[in-house]
């Protein structure tokens, strides 16, 4: 296996070069399966040589693991623009997950390239889908504002968990789309249920809220 160069060696033209060749994937997976991509593909759509276009990268898992992390980067931009409207941390990761498995939903192909990657043997690649994994997981902790941390915790790693088991079946066919919505939502009102530390917000406080909203507008 070939060693790739460390983008903390590179110069500003060939982190651009590189980051070329990312867009490049995401624009073939957009448009084909993971398995009928070649990284010849890639290195044409990207305009680059083969042997460049492994200066950079490993493998293909290597590369279309970047690729994943480019696109999870997304959420958190989305959630920046257009912050959950739940008033409670339950509401608003709930909302957050949803909002991942639409992504999925539009591109159910990127949800078969995690389960293939996740048994890549790439020392690369795996360490890229970690950092995604952190990544998405710092995200939908910042949503748990006011739950003790240990316990935020807990329950990011169950229901990504859940999020993760529910794709694998929707992407092989064993479950419908909305098997999944069913499951996270479940699972996350199963890890809130009764415990008054973490709570939704009181309803009257809820209509309180929403009343005052209303007057403004």
């Amino acid at each position: 296996m070939a060693e790739p160069v460390s983008p903390s060696l590179l110069t500003d033209d060939q982190l651009a070069r590189r980051q070329r060749i990312i867009d490049a994937g995401l624009a073939l997976l957009e448009r084909n399966e993971y398995e009928r991509i070649q990284i010849k593909d890639v290195a044409e759509e990207a305009d680059v040589a083969l042997g460049t276009l492994y200066h950079y990268f490993s493998s293909k898992e290597h590369l279309f693991a970047e690729v994943l992390v480019k696109w999870a980067a997304t959420l958190k931009s989305s959630l920046a623009r257009h912050p959950p409207r739940g008033l409670s941390p339950r509401e608003k990761l709930t909302e957050a997950l949803h909002r991942s498995v639409r992504a999925f939903q539009h591109q159910p192909q990127l949800a078969r390239l995690i389960a293939s990657l996740e048994l890549s043997s790439d020392p690369f690649a795996t360490e890229i889908l970690e950092r995604m994994d952190q990544t998405t997981s710092g995200v939908y902790m910042e949503l748990l504002e006011g739950v003790e941390p240990r316990r935020a915790r807990t329950i990011v790693r169950t229901v990504d968990a859940v999020l993760d088991s529910q794709l694998r079946a929707w992407s092989a066919g064993r479950l419908p789309i909305t098997g999944v919505y069913d499951y996270l939502s479940e699972s996350i009102d199963l890890m809130f249920e009764g415990d008054p530390e973490i709570k939704d917000a009181d309803p009257r406080d809820r209509s309180e809220v929403v009343g005052l909203a209303d007057g403004a507008g």
